[in-house]
């Protein structure tokens, strides 16, 4: 698809959604170390819950909250 053709505004929101997810080296780093403390949890889950629907769906959830965790470190826009 020839992006040329799309309106300023087209181009600003595509180059927004694309530049999000590309970390700085000091973004990767605190990354990893949610990511480690989310791969404890995810063990702890794993060893204290009985194998059944109940886990998997907080495997499921649990593995929302990694995806949204990385993005929001990644857009690290602050609310005010």
């Amino acid at each position: 698809m020839d992006k040329e053709h799309l309106s300023t505004e087209a181009k600003a929101i595509r180059d927004r959604l694309f530049g999000w997810d590309s970390p700085t080296q000091a973004q990767l780093e605190e990354i990893a170390t949610v990511e480690y403390l989310w791969g404890r949890l995810l063990d702890t889950i794993l060893e204290s819950c009985p194998d059944n629907r109940e886990r998997d769906q907080t495997i499921v959830h649990l593995e929302s909250v990694r995806e949204w965790m990385r993005k929001s470190i990644i857009r690290g826009e602050d609310r005010k």
